[in-house]
């Protein structure tokens, strides 16, 4: 890191919001750019003569290899430059000045949010002259005091990755810890899709992680974690920043994920791929019944190249994935043919009537106590084929299909750098219903289907050789959720209650027998995302003036419970089976769902000043401006809790007088207030070398401490 022999001093505030959720990011760092890139690289260097003396005005020109794009800038009195926004991949770079041999160095790789370095020295000479290095340059990246990790393509493509998923090698990165088993996401949280992850990093919490795919979102705003990532062909990079990062990073006290996707080239590249898992390729396990009946069939291919040469480019990738498993066995216990007319003589279980407390002659049940309820359930569970009313029975065979197309073009025009990207991809394991109208038993419970699309548009405009004009669009949807597997509903069964359609089922008699069904949830959700970046150099100033509009929606049709669950687990006629043929439940739960339209806008405002005091260090000073504005429920559906009073909501006035909804008086629209400029210091100030592990001790101790303003302030209530 101190090669170069420049001053590096970090500095990380805890900083100062107890009221508003804004951040003020205050960074001495003794390097060059710390820069909040993106999708793109910075290369910096200095000019020197054989003496050693720094040279100015020397004209420096990098191009770009792969797709011909050609920058150019001069440097400063210092001797020094700076090309920013540059997209990754291999370059090429010559410097001229009058009475010097031009300079071309080849062999430089620039990686994603790299602020690379490279050290030039001129030799005495005429410019037609010129002197070449063809090795590849070693760029030294001592300019930033980001701490982070790259996981280039090589890795990507060699590393072994179970389900070739990408996002898997997030935690090559150190300090960071997969914490996704500790967390229902797939199999509880609606509309997440398989791959999502809870990634601890540094400590600074599960949901702490702002991703970003070819500078746009790539967020799960419902459940703060990633989106899918594409298929390993189709990712060019990507780099996980930790520490120190820029005040232009929001929305991540954690860490900040930046995936940029390849894109095509001056040359023609393409691929197809197959992956096959199949049982029948391999000897059965020693300790097996039978072979794996797991069959994962992975394939696809993608495709890149130039539309027009030096201007216009393509890439394309499809992946497919097909998984099948057959039923595993399973096993419960069941009525036998006497016991279901009600006859339990020599099982050995006393029946009582549950109406007189005393046991039923010959423990016999009356056949006008029989339930007509459990008479219509138990057409549809097999009779015993096992030795103590044991039944073995196949589940539900497992049927997974996934798809995912991407599509990206690069346009270099004039000033403009455009790229667009297009990714598509979803989810679908439908419920086997089949199965469960011949035996309730092994009803599927894993109906799910998610659909997940998003645009990222960019275009990098150079107003003139000193600014930088860097606009980014970005949008998401992530729509479906959870599928019915049940045949009927209780409804259907005689049982007079209230259900939605398609129906969901809960019924166990504890130590006999019991099946659960999935639900109909539909959990769409997204986003839109517009950032501006303007890049100023002026002397030694490097300024960074933007902002960012996120614009939130959440759409939620739960019916989870609504349809209600039925246990038999108290032995009311002495035991659980002979509760279930009466029909004597002990326990009946109904929910009744979840339903949201909510909406937000997540505003912030930034601006750093980058100064280079010498050519051994340089001073960075950024700030943040983040306010908390709560997202609005549409149709009022925000409940707030003020303990003590007596005001009835005027907009349901059968609640109790202590529950007040959002649009009551004393229950803010967003169930809290908004935050917008109480700023103030607090005592969560701190002061270190190198870490910026102070942002997420401040946001715990701004939550604690705006949690317990909000109640002193307005009586205690607060927002569930």
């Amino acid at each position: 890191m101190f090669q170069s022999k420049e001053a590096f001093v970090s500095v990380a505030c805890a900083r100062f919001v107890p009221q508003a959720l804004s951040a003020i990011i205050l960074a001495l760092i003794g390097s060059v750019i710390v820069l909040a890139q993106y999708t793109t690289a910075t290369l910096n260097g200095t000019v020197s003569d054989p003496s050693g003396a720094t040279v100015a005005d020397a004209k420096v020109t990098i191009q770009n290899l792969e797709t011909g794009l050609i920058r150019e800038t001069q440097t400063g009195s210092s001797g020094t430059f700076t090309v920013t926004a540059l997209p990754v991949g291999k370059y090429q770079l010559s410097v001229e000045k009058a009475g010097f041999s031009k300079y071309v160095q080849s062999g430089i790789t620039l990686a994603l949010d790299q602020s690379a370095y490279v050290l030039i020295q001129l030799k005495v000479g005429d410019l037609s002259q010129e002197v070449t290095v063809a090795a590849d340059a070693e760029l030294v990246t001592t300019q930033s005091g980001t701490v982070g990790q790259l996981i280039d393509q090589k890795k990507i493509l060699d590393l072994p990755l179970d389900g070739r998923q990408p996002q898997n090698l997030l935690f090559l990165s150190a300090g960071t810890v997969n914490t996704t088993s500790n967390y229902c996401l797939v199999n509880c949280q609606g509309g997440v899709y398989p791959g999502e992850m809870a990634a601890n990093v540094n400590g600074g919490g599960a949901f702490a992680i702002n991703f970003q795919m070819d500078g746009a979102g790539h967020n799960d705003t419902y459940v703060r974690t990633n989106l899918p990532f594409p298929n390993p062909d189709a990712v060019q990079e990507f780099n996980v920043q930790t520490d120190n990062v820029s005040a232009q990073y929001g929305s991540g006290a954690g860490a900040v994920v930046n995936i940029i996707t390849r894109s095509g080239t001056n040359e023609i590249h393409g691929n197809l791929f197959e992956f096959v898992r199949n049982g029948d390729f391999n000897a059965r396990n020693f300790f097996a019944p039978t072979q794996d009946t797991l069959k994962r069939n992975q394939y696809g291919g993608s495709v890149a190249g130039p539309i027009l040469k030096n201007k216009l480019f393509y890439f394309g990738t499809y992946q497919g994935t097909k998984i099948r498993s057959a039923a595993q066995g399973n096993v419960q216990f069941v009525p036998t043919a006497d016991e279901r007319v009600g006859n339990f003589a020599g099982s050995g279980i006393t029946v009582t009537d549950p109406t007189t407390g005393k046991p039923f002659p010959n423990d016999q049940i009356p056949t006008s106590q029989l339930s007509p309820v459990a008479q219509y359930f138990l057409k549809y569970i097999p009779l015993p084929n096992g030795p103590n009313s044991q039944l073995t029975f196949a589940g539900a065979n497992i049927v997974q299909n996934d798809d995912q197309y991407m599509i990206k073009i690069n346009w270099l025009q004039g000033k403009n750098q455009v790229s667009g990207s297009w990714f598509w991809t979803r989810f679908n394991e439908p419920p086997d219903i089949a199965i469960a109208k011949q035996n309730i038993l092994a009803a599927d419970g894993n109906g799910n289907k998610v659909t997940i699309k998003n645009l990222a548009l960019n275009d990098t405009y150079t107003l003139t050789p000193n600014v930088l004009l860097n606009t980014w669009f970005g949008w998401d949807s992530q729509t479906g959720g959870s599928l019915s597997g049940a045949p009927f509903g209780f409804p259907d069964a005689g049982i007079q209650i209230a259900a939605p359609t398609p129906p969901e089922m809960s019924l166990y008699a504890s130590g006999y027998f019991g099946f659960g069904t999935n639900h109909l949830g539909v959990f769409n959700r997204g986003d839109y995302t517009i950032r501006e970046d303007v890049t100023i150099q002026r002397g030694r100033h490097e300024i960074h003036v933007g902002g960012e509009a996120v614009r939130i929606s959440n759409d939620l049709v739960n019916t989870f419970r609504q349809s209600g669950g039925f246990s038999f687990s108290n032995q009311i006629s002495g035991n659980n089976l002979s509760d279930f043929i009466l029909g004597d439940a002990s326990s009946f739960t109904q929910g009744g769902g979840e339903f949201k339209n909510l909406e937000g806008v997540f505003w912030s405002l930034y601006v750093q000043d980058d100064i280079r005091v010498n050519s051994k260090l340089k001073v960075e000073v950024g700030l943040r401006w983040d306010p908390y504005l709560p997202v609005t429920e549409l149709k009022g559906r925000i409940v707030c809790y003020v303990p003590g009073s007596t005001t009835k909501s005027t907009r349901f006035p059968n609640a109790p007088p202590w529950i007040l909804f959002g649009g009551d008086p004393g229950c803010p629209k967003g169930g809290s207030p908004e935050q917008r400029w109480q700023l103030r210091p607090t005592r969560g100030t701190c002061v270190r070398h190198g870490s910026s592990d102070g942002f997420a001790r401040w946001w715990r101790h701004l939550l604690r401490t705006a949690s317990k303003q909000l109640l002193e302030r307005h009586g205690g209530y607060s927002a569930v």
